[in-house]
C-alpha cells in the first residue's frame, strides 16, 4: 500500500475506524447540535434541517464541533485506530502529531461557490495553505446521506508535478489530459493523500459534514507555514521515548533514582 501511495499520491482505507468507535463520534455530533432522535435516518433529516438554515456562517458552525471532537479524544482515537495507525506510521514513523486548529467542514447543496463558500475549493493543493509536502492529508465523512452524494475527486499522480503555480486559489495551468476520480467513502472509510495532490470539492445534492486533518512527523525539520498552526502529539517512537526518559538533551545517564553513589 506504501507503494501505491508513492505511486498514486493517495490511500483510501477502507473500514478503517471501528463502528463502536464512529456510532460515538455520530452521537457526540447530534447531542452537540441537540438531535435527540433515535432513527438515525431522522437524526440525519435533523441535521439538514439546521445546516440549510444556518443564522451564521459555516465556519462558526463547524468549529465547536471540531474542538469537541479533539477535547474529548476522539481525533486521537481516530488516528490509533490500527488499519490507519499502521498506514501512517510506515509512512512517516511513529513520531506523529495531528494538526488541532479546527478543520471540521460542511458543504451544503447550491453553495458550490468557492468564492461565497469557504469550504467549497476548486482545483488546488494544500501546500498552498502552508502544508509542508512531508505531511499527509486525512479525509473521512462524519454525517452524510450516502457514499455518492457528492465527496472529493483527486488527480491520480499529480503530487509527481510539484508546487503548480497558482492566482487567487486557482491553478494557472493544468495538463490537458489528466486522469481523474472521486470518493465514495462510507462511514469508517479514510483518504489519506500527499498535499501536493491536486483536488478539488465535488458538489453534493445533500448537506455533509467530513473531517479533514493534518498528521505529520513532528520531528521533521519544517519548511513551511505549520510552525504557526497548532499541533497534538499523538503517538512517539522508541527512540523519542527513550528522550523523554532522560529528560534533557544532553541525556545525562544520572537519572536514576536512589542511585548508589558507591
Amino acid at each position: 500500500m506504501e507503494t501505491n501511495f508513492s505511486e498514486k499520491g493517495y490511500i483510501v482505507i477502507r473500514n478503517a475506524i471501528n463502528l463502536n468507535l464512529f456510532k460515538s463520534i455520530q452521537n457526540e455530533i447530534y447531542s452537540h447540535l441537540r438531535i435527540r432522535d433515535k432513527n438515525q435516518n431522522k437524526k440525519y433529516d435533523s441535521f439538514c434541517k439546521k445546516v440549510n438554515n444556518l443564522r451564521i456562517n459555516e465556519w462558526d458552525f463547524t468549529k465547536p464541533i471540531f474542538e469537541l471532537l479533539h477535547h474529548k479524544k476522539y481525533l486521537e482515537n481516530i488516528f490509533l485506530e490500527k488499519k490507519l495507525f499502521n498506514l501512517v506510521s510506515n509512512i512517516l514513523g511513529r513520531d506523529l502529531a495531528y494538526c488541532s486548529d479546527p478543520g471540521a467542514n460542511l458543504n451544503l447543496p447550491k453553495k458550490s461557490d468557492p468564492k461565497k463558500n469557504y469550504f467549497f475549493k476548486g482545483w488546488h493543493q494544500e501546500i498552498w495553505s502552508g502544508a509542508s509536502p512531508s505531511t499527509l492529508q486525512f479525509w473521512t465523512p462524519l454525517v452524510q446521506k450516502n457514499s455518492r452524494s457528492g465527496q472529493i475527486e483527486l488527480i491520480e499522480s499529480s503530487h509527481k508535478w510539484g508546487h503548480i503555480p497558482h492566482n487567487n486559489r486557482q491553478p494557472i495551468k493544468l495538463p490537458k489530459k489528466i486522469k481523474t476520480k472521486k470518493l465514495n467513502l462510507d462511514y469508517g472509510d479514510v483518504i489519506i493523500f500527499s498535499t501536493l495532490l491536486v483536488h478539488r470539492s465535488v458538489e453534493t445534492n445533500f448537506p455533509r459534514l467530513a473531517l479533514p486533518c493534518l498528521i505529520k512527523n513532528f520531528k521533521n525539520r519544517e519548511y513551511s507555514f505549520e510552525t504557526n498552526r497548532n499541533f497534538q502529539i499523538f503517538s512517539y517512537s522508541e527512540m523519542t521515548k527513550i528522550e523523554r526518559i532522560l529528560g534533557n538533551h544532553y541525556l545525562s545517564p544520572f537519572r536514576i533514582n536512589n542511585l548508589d553513589e558507591n
